[in-house]
C-alpha cells in the first residue's frame, strides 16, 4: 500500500508546472466584506490555496468540496483559502460566494496573483488551480484544472492533505 501511495505521489509530481517546492508568497488578500486574509497567518497548518474565476462553474463546485473539506480536516489542522483574480473579481465575488462557503475568499489583482500561483505573464493558466501548503510555509504541489489531477478530484485532493498532515 505505501508502495503504491508513494507512486501516486511521483506521479502527481511530474503533473504539476509550476516550480515546487517554493515558499509561499506572503500577501494579503481582501475580502469582499473589507477583512484581509494574511496567508502567513495560516503558517503550521497544511493549506490548500484555490485560484479561481468568478466566472467559472467548475471553480464554484471545487470551493463546495473544499468547505466540505475544510469541515472535516480543519480540526485536524487543515484550511482552505480562495482566491479570485479575474477582472471582475472584486465586484463579483459576494454574489459568487452568497452560497454556503466555509472557507475564507477573498480577491487579487493579476500580478499578485501570478507572484502567487507562480506563472508567467505568458503563461495561461486554467482554473481552478489548487496549490498544497505544508504546515512551514512550503508550495509542495500545484495544479491547473486541464490536469489529470482533477479528474478525480475530491479523492486526489483528500490524499495529499492526508499526507501532508502526517509530516
Amino acid at each position: 500500500m505505501l508502495r503504491f501511495f508513494l507512486a501516486f505521489l511521483c506521479l502527481l509530481v511530474s503533473a504539476q508546472g509550476a516550480s515546487t517546492p517554493r515558499p509561499l508568497a506572503d500577501v494579503t488578500v481582501p475580502t469582499p466584506d473589507g477583512k484581509k486574509i494574511h496567508l502567513g497567518q495560516y503558517r503550521g497548518k497544511v493549506m490548500l490555496v484555490v485560484l479561481v474565476s468568478t466566472t467559472c462553474d467548475h471553480c464554484l463546485s471545487s470551493l463546495g468540496m473544499l468547505s466540505n473539506l475544510q469541515k472535516e480536516y480543519g480540526p485536524k489542522g487543515f484550511q482552505a483559502v480562495g482566491i479570485a483574480a479575474d477582472d471582475e473579481a472584486q465586484k463579483n465575488l459576494p454574489g459568487f460566494i452568497r452560497l454556503q462557503i466555509s472557507l475564507p475568499v477573498g480577491y487579487l489583482d493579476q500580478n499578485t496573483t501570478m507572484q502567487v500561483f507562480d506563472f508567467k505573464p505568458t503563461d495561461h493558466p486554467f482554473v481552478p488551480m489548487f496549490m498544497f501548503v505544508d504546515k512551514k510555509g512550503t508550495v509542495r504541489f500545484q495544479y491547473a484544472g486541464k490536469d489529470d489531477f482533477f479528474k478525480a478530484e475530491e479523492k486526489n485532493t483528500r490524499l495529499l492533505i492526508e499526507a501532508l498532515l502526517k509530516q
